[in-house]
């Protein structure tokens, strides 16, 4: 058996799941959480000194969005090319979209307005600054927290602030099923080719000349486009020849990989956030592409590093719960040392460690639970619903 025969037979067929992208999603949900239950806690160099570097080593991982972003374009992106033609394409995209995305986010945020009504209604002064004095509960239903930055109080922020990247899917999801619809292949190639091009300028723009560009920058779907139309175009090369192309000459797609990777462990070490509105205009669009290019090694040769590692059971179990995971994390944490310390969650002794390993498996056991009795009946559910030819 040849190389490029042992790939193709490793490649996984459109219709079937992949367990590389289950893993590649579970790791994408341990950046962030890495990010939020270490890095950002507070931790000294002479309290847990390890702890500390560890620490260090996680301050890109708000580019685990990135590649939630990614995923996201590839397989809705698939989704829908797969049923361009089908009569009830609309019908069944949004119906599957409501089952999967909204019962979920929908109950988190009932429970972010209940309680925080209860805490303002009956909360001590202290408390009820902490809440603050308005939920805007309006902008969260409708998708809108980043368009109208909303997290003006710590409960805001442990609670609803990593929504803002669910916003953004759902105003893709508004646009992406239009252009696959009526546009020609060449013609969405072109457009999503524009939003790679275009966003890091407008990113630019943004950054420089808007108040609070920097979070603008970083929240507003189409200064996101590009890690977004990055993953429809690797559904589009999916589907086309130039995936008979890709699968010859996989050791230069490996060494792109790797150059961007250098990149990516620059950033790390300097430059963890946008700084600058260059810094803005390049970073997002690096880190995309690093993320596509491991995407795309990972469903061509399955005998890479990269496939073998985004196979790992861990990493699949981690996706697989990846949704209710993301969504309550940051709360959960939150609410863990509010309640035993009055504090921000640290990590620099042994009572707030162990307070924090205490979030990860409330965390945890909330996530599988929720996706055992929640999620996945609602997904079956959507998916009753089936594409039909036209």
């Amino acid at each position: 058996m040849t190389k490029v025969e042992a790939i193709e037979q490793a490649a996984p067929q459109r219709d079937k799941r992949w367990p590389e992208i289950d893993g590649l999603r579970g790791a994408a949900i341990l950046f962030v959480f890495l990010l939020h239950y270490v890095t950002d806690a507070r931790t000294h160099e002479g309290n847990f000194g390890l702890l500390y570097r560890f620490a260090q080593v996680f301050r890109l991982g708000w580019s685990g969005v990135d590649l939630f972003f990614v995923l996201s374009g590839f397989l809705i992106g698939g989704i829908l090319l797969d049923a361009k033609s089908s009569a009830n394409y609309f019908r069944v995209f949004y119906i599957r979209r409501v089952h999967r995305i909204l019962p979920v986010y929908y109950f988190w945020i009932m429970l972010y307005s209940v309680v925080g009504y209860a805490i303002m209604r009956w909360g001590s002064p202290e408390t009820v600054r902490t809440v603050g004095t308005s939920l805007r509960s309006f902008v969260y239903i409708l998708f809108l927290q980043n368009i109208l930055v909303t997290p003006d109080s710590l409960f805001s922020r442990y609670m609803v602030s990593p929504t803002w990247s669910l916003a953004v899917e759902e105003q893709f999801y508004l646009l992406a099923p239009i252009l696959i619809r009526y546009l020609s292949l060449r013609r969405l190639t072109k457009v999503l080719l524009a939003c790679v091009l275009v966003a890091p300028v407008l990113r630019y723009l943004v950054f420089s000349h808007l108040a609070h560009g920097a979070v603008k920058a970083h929240m507003l779907m189409p200064c996101r486009a590009d890690v977004l139309a990055m993953g429809m175009l690797a559904a589009v090369v999916w589907r086309s020849e130039a995936r008979d192309w890709l699968l010859r000459r996989t050791l230069l797609l490996k060494i792109l990989s790797g150059t961007l990777l250098a990149g990516v462990l620059a950033m790390t070490k300097w430059t963890p956030n946008p700084r600058t509105p260059l810094h803005a205009a390049l970073q997002y669009t690096w880190t995309g592409l690093f993320y596509t290019s491991v995407l795309m090694i990972a469903l061509l040769d399955g005998r890479s590093l990269v496939a073998r590692l985004a196979r790992w059971r861990f990493l699949r179990e981690c996706g697989r719960i990846s949704y209710c995971f993301y969504l309550v994390h940051l709360g959960i944490l939150g609410l863990c040392h509010w309640i035993f310390f009055r504090s921000l969650p640290h990590i620099d002794d042994l009572p707030g460690f162990g307070v924090t390993l205490l979030a990860v498996a409330v965390t945890w056991v909330i996530a599988q639970l929720s996706w055992k009795f929640f999620e996945k009946p609602l997904i079956d559910l959507g998916h009753t619903r089936t594409y039909s030819p036209r």
